[in-house]
């Protein structure tokens, strides 16, 4: 049903499986901000935790508030910025609203600031409202052109592929190099996709559900590995991993990079743990391993962009299903099924 003129549906977080539909004034633009009809976003594994468990890891909602930071669509009030970005402008959103002033901001890892504002995000307090609405106001500098073939779905992929970028980035140099993936996920889906277009010699997926190893094989991934198979899994390491790049959020997972991952390799952890959990540092002291985390992205945005536009990537195979807007609860339900890899909801 059309929301009322003036007004826009949203879908509100109120609890763990308290999703619920609202009608709310569209937002007004700020001088620095552009008005963006949201034409499609993906449910991210992000939303998925907030909608499971009323958190995600430790950001706890201090209120009900909006998930959604996947997003594409059309500028529908250019405001200042017509030059720029004219009414009709398809456009993919960066969610991230740092501060711009604090020492990591200055130093360029914005990804970092303190008082990040992300969409969809209780990091901060009270919650930054995400795009599982109609209209989001969105600074004119967050915004990114299309180019005319990306379609909207594809482009609601672009703030995943920018952490996976960001991700592959952090082991500090991939080509030619042995990697391993744990977790195979639409994040690590993504890595595999980026460490094979950055080089890597030889990647190695691993996980428990079949249909994602296969979907990565078919991919990206040169050896699918069941993680729950150890003697397969040693196996495969043989004398070690160059890089381990752990996208599960499975404690296993993670305590098992540190013996997969060879003397002088690196382990980028991008999954987030419930919690804290037992690791074997003694082995980052006797084998000399970096340990580098990865959270969100900086600077990476327009990269991933000019991967998709210049077809050197395809995140089209991600897509398990579209949903309608209006069914997003059970676009969220199919979501967490296990054969499922990304649902994107059309407004």
């Amino acid at each position: 049903m059309a929301a009322t003129i003036g007004c826009m549906r949203a879908f509100y977080l109120h609890g763990a499986r308290d999703l619920r539909a609202a009608e709310i004034e569209r937002p007004q633009i700020a001088a620095d901000e552009v008005l963006v009809q949201i034409r499609a976003t993906g449910i991210c594994g992000s939303d998925l935790h907030y909608y499971v468990h009323g958190r995600n890891g430790d950001f706890v909602p201090a209120r009900p508030f909006v998930l959604g930071h996947e997003s594409a669509g059309e500028v529908v009030d250019a405001g200042a910025f017509a030059d720029v970005l004219p009414t009709g402008s398809r456009v993919a959103i960066d969610p991230s609203h740092p501060c711009r002033r604090c020492a990591h901001c200055r130093q360029g890892r914005y990804n970092l600031c303190p008082q990040m504002r992300y969409f969809g995000s209780a990091a901060c307090s009270p919650p930054q409202d995400g795009s599982f609405r109609e209209y989001v106001q969105v600074h004119a500098h967050n915004c990114h052109p299309l180019p005319t073939a990306m379609d909207y779905r594809q482009a609601a992929l672009l703030e995943p592929l920018s952490i996976a970028v960001h991700g592959v980035g952090q082991a500090g140099g991939i080509a030619g190099k042995r990697v391993l993936v744990t977790g195979a996920g639409p994040i690590g889906q993504l890595i595999g996709l980026a460490a094979r277009h950055y080089g890597a010699a030889h990647l190695v997926v691993s996980d428990i559900r079949q249909s994602a190893l296969d979907l990565a094989a078919s991919l990206w991934a040169d050896q699918p590995v069941r993680a729950d198979d150890s003697v397969a899994m040693a196996r495969s390491a043989g004398e070690g991993f160059d890089v381990v790049v752990e996208a599960s959020g499975a404690p296993a997972a993670l305590q098992a990079a540190y013996a997969h991952c060879k003397a002088g390799g690196t382990i980028v952890q991008l999954g987030v743990q419930g919690g804290p959990i037992e690791l074997p540092v003694n082995l980052v002291m006797q084998k000399e391993l970096t340990v580098r985390g990865s959270f969100r992205f900086a600077h990476v945005f327009p990269q991933a962009l000019d991967l998709l536009a210049r077809q050197q990537l395809d995140v089209t195979p991600l897509i398990s299903q579209c949903v309608p807007f209006p069914d997003l609860v059970a676009g969220f339900d199919s979501a967490l099924q296990p054969q499922t890899v990304k649902v994107v909801v059309d407004y």
